[in-house]
């Protein structure tokens, strides 16, 4: 089973969002981001890349073989980088609300104000291990 989720940068128009397949549950994702991904160039990094099946500690692999099928351990996983799936159906989405955010994903992540904040059905979320699934 998979918990899906948003993961956004927020930009002068809105909401810079991809979506992200697995371990969307706070106590995982927050966490995740708030330690690997905490700095505006790192978010805006990692949004570029457009949907994932996960997210790591690594970005970019150190092997050749990295893919889908053979990801290589603590490497993020991203549909058109390692599925070879089209850009146009993976490309990061724009919202102009968090409302229109919220819509879209039970599980949202925001960097913003140089900062990540989680979100969990539009509510901001303030103990992430309360949902662990």
């Amino acid at each position: 089973m998979s918990t899906h989720c948003g993961i956004a940068v927020k930009t002068e128009s809105g909401y810079k969002t991809i979506y992200c397949h697995n371990d969307g549950y706070t106590g995982y994702m927050l966490p995740m981001l708030t330690d690997n991904y905490n700095s505006e160039e790192l978010a805006s990094k990692l949004v570029s890349m457009g949907d994932a099946s996960s997210i790591n500690k690594e970005f970019e692999p150190t092997s050749m073989d990295h893919s889908f099928d053979r990801p290589e351990e603590g490497v993020c996983v991203f549909y058109v980088r390692d599925r070879k799936e089209s850009w146009l159906a993976n490309s990061p989405q724009s919202y102009s609300t968090k409302k229109d955010l919220f819509k879209q994903f039970w599980y949202t992540y925001i960097f913003e104000n140089g900062e990540w904040k989680a979100y969990a059905g539009g509510k901001r979320v303030t103990d992430p291990v309360k949902y662990k699934y």
